[in-house]
């Protein structure tokens, strides 16, 4: 099954090839050197206007890196205390006491100004029950604006390291010139072998649990 996967992603490749050597002439520059930019990513909606501007000042001040760490810290803290997570979703507590409040909250994880002033503005606009979307959003920006291509392994058991090599060198095929991988590992029993790889907008699904669904699916339709 893993063999299959990559010979998938070796098929993808030669499909991307053209498009990437359109890009071959592409330079990744580090966040201290590069202007503000038009979003790398798509930032549709409220949370994603939010999540572009913020990523804007992070790129003007040259501190990207520590406020997506901080904002790590809040999302983590908003996952384990579901007293704060309902804090930010309740729009009933004014926002004069939003504000002190998490003045005191994000001192004490000692958050970069630029996030410190940003949290300030979501909680004076009513916008905090949005900040799990903007937290995605400005993840997704950053990651782009390093040359990072995320890509997700789902399988049912953790893969062993000649493996993840093996599929890590299909993925090479869907990058770019100056770009590198950042990969994630999941485990999900539920899917019963196989692997799941999910790399920018393609979704690769060969997961014996679909295989299944889709044997039982046209035994149903010859029925």
């Amino acid at each position: 099954m893993l063999r299959s996967a990559v010979t998938l992603l070796a098929r993808g490749q030669r499909l991307t090839a053209s498009a990437a050597a359109r890009q071959a002439g592409a330079q990744v520059r580090t966040f201290a050197e590069a202007p503000l930019q038009e979003p790398t990513v798509p930032t549709h909606g409220i949370h994603g206007r939010y999540a572009f501007a913020l990523f804007q000042a992070g790129l003007k001040a040259g501190d990207l890196d520590k406020i997506d760490k901080d904002l790590q810290q809040v999302e983590k803290l908003a996952e384990s205390n579901p007293m704060f997570a309902q804090f930010l979703r309740d729009p009933s507590v004014p926002k004069k006491e939003k504000v002190t409040a998490l003045e005191e909250i994000l001192g004490k994880i000692q958050v970069s100004k630029t996030t410190q002033s940003f949290f300030e503005v979501l909680a004076e606009n009513n916008r905090l029950n949005e900040v799990p979307k903007i937290v995605t959003t400005f993840e997704e920006l950053v990651v782009s604006a390093r040359g990072q291509v995320k890509a997700t392994i789902t399988t049912a058991q953790k893969l062993a390291a000649n493996e993840l090599a093996e599929i890590k060198k299909g993925l090479d095929g869907y990058l770019k010139k100056g770009q590198s991988l950042l990969l994630d590992q999941k485990v999900e029993p539920a899917i019963i072998g196989g692997v799941i790889i999910d790399i920018g907008d393609k979704h690769i699904d060969l997961s014996i649990n679909t295989r299944i669904k889709k044997i039982q699916q046209l035994l149903m339709e010859t029925v």
